[in-house]
């Protein structure tokens, strides 16, 4: 087996505590023959953790590289799979049953990987995700705070959001230059259901497009001026406003003001 050499360009910082991954794991709060799907496990210390768990593991790594050091590793425990977890069809791999994901994530995949499991939500029972602890503390931020953003609103519409804990940059190798942080995702029971949710995102995209602009010149940008003004009379929020002051119910309350606009005058 030819040496393992780090591939910067995969983001690729390897956990080195095995206290650290069984912390990790023990908030996932595993059961016998649970299906878990880890991703990119690398070296896989916590893999093993994860074994010892006696779940149905299916770990996607992107490293082919890495493949045949983790099936000698584990042989036939885990089910290995050498893709890019962005760029595969998830219905492809997903069973009957519903998943917990358990992973350290590369920073660089971090954003766009939580936007796709917030389109497969209800297949998912938990996911513990070991993060970049800049965009935990976005994703966990409290209304008005200077974390609080699009990427907060799109994560809490869909899951209850937990953080974890913090994790220093001494337990990786090659150590990156920030910490980390653990965060748990639990689907929503009482999650909004709208009826174009595609155009709920598209508004607060908007409002958040120039945080330090008040919502009625952000919004200029989705309806003409006359119907920003038609609008005041249609929800209870004030325009003067910035989107990082408004909740998750303002902004639906925002929605269904804007929905009926372009309903009654033909606004594309």
């Amino acid at each position: 087996m030819k040496k393992f050499r780090m591939k910067k360009s995969l983001g690729q910082h390897f956990l080195t505590d095995k206290n650290i991954a069984k912390k990790i794991v023990n908030l996932a709060h595993l059961q016998e023959n649970e299906n878990v799907w880890e991703i990119g496990p690398g070296r896989g210390i916590l893999t093993n953790e994860l074994v010892d768990q006696k779940c149905i593991l299916t770990c996607f790594e992107i490293d082919s590289d890495l493949i045949p050091l983790l099936k000698k590793r584990f042989n036939s425990k885990v089910e290995l799979i050498n893709v890019d977890i962005l760029k595969i069809n998830w219905q492809d791999y997903l069973p009957k049953e519903k998943v917990k994901i358990v992973a350290n994530l590369p920073y660089q995949i971090t954003s766009p990987f939580l936007y796709k499991v917030t389109k497969k939500a209800h297949n998912f029972s938990k996911v513990v995700l070991m993060i970049q602890k800049e965009v935990a503390k976005r994703i966990a931020a409290d209304i008005g705070s200077k974390d609080y953003g699009k990427l907060t609103l799109k994560i809490q519409f869909y899951f209850n959001v937990d953080y974890g804990f913090t994790v220093g940059p001494q337990v990786f190798k090659p150590q990156p230059k920030v910490n980390s942080a653990v965060i748990i995702l639990r689907p929503r029971e009482d999650k909004p259901i709208l009826e174009d949710e595609e155009l709920f995102w598209h508004i607060v995209k908007v409002g958040f497009r120039n945080r330090r602009k008040m919502l009625r010149r952000n919004l200029r940008m989705l309806i003409p001026k006359p119907q920003v003004e038609k609008l005041k009379s249609l929800c209870n929020i004030a325009l003067t406003r910035r989107a990082e002051t408004l909740s998750e119910s303002e902004f639906i309350e925002l929605y269904d003001g804007i929905r009926k606009l372009k309903r009654d005058n033909d606004l594309d």
